[in-house]
């Protein structure tokens, strides 16, 4: 600058010092501002693993990944033959083990099988995760899903707590016995 003033960028002359590293630290102010909201948003809304791992199932924007909708509004009664996409996406199918064989349709195999009204079917007809699972409902509960179930801890009071792994049904004692016997013989 030719009036002998000296830009707010650049360090006078004879100024041995750096020059100011706004960018940067601007960088480093959002950057931690971010991890410090994404941190207390999990804490407040008791994501998992301290908290329930379904949580995002009561967001409304969820309800079109697994259910039909009807006017706008899911229709609790329908799935869609998509439903399992969503489950997956979280519940590698590596990670599952033994599972019950899914995309299935109990009406055409198996000898005519009918499944329970409480067990739910996709729009087509077909077994899927939800099935045997729900989605929502408790994460925890102070009744063991199987007999050699090993207690979680919890920042609860009243335990023991045993994760329910949503099953539709369980016992104790039984495990997944009562599950099972919804549509297979008594095992």
């Amino acid at each position: 600058m030719s009036n002998g003033s000296h830009s707010t960028d650049a360090p006078p002359q004879g100024d041995s010092r750096p020059p100011p590293t706004s960018l940067a630290r601007r960088i480093v102010f959002l950057a931690g501002s971010a991890f410090l909201s994404i941190a207390a948003l999990l804490i407040a809304a008791d994501y998992y693993p301290r908290g329930n791992p379904h949580a995002h199932f009561q967001s409304g924007s969820a309800c079109p990944k697994c259910h039909l909708m009807a006017r706008g509004a899911p229709d609790t009664g329908r799935f869609s033959t998509d439903a399992d996409e969503f489950c997956i996406g979280c519940h590698k199918k590596e990670s599952l083990g033994i599972s019950h064989p899914r995309n299935v349709r109990p009406s055409n195999r198996f000898w005519k099988m009918k499944v329970p009204g409480d067990f739910r079917l996709d729009d087509d007809g077909r077994i899927m995760c939800l099935t045997c699972h729900t989605a929502h409902g408790p994460h925890i509960s102070t009744i063991r899903a199987f007999p050699k179930q090993k207690p979680v801890s919890t920042n609860s009071t009243g335990g023991p707590y045993f994760k329910t792994i949503f099953l539709r049904k369980s016992s104790p004692d039984k495990g997944w016995q009562p599950l099972c016997s919804g549509c297979h013989e008594e095992m």
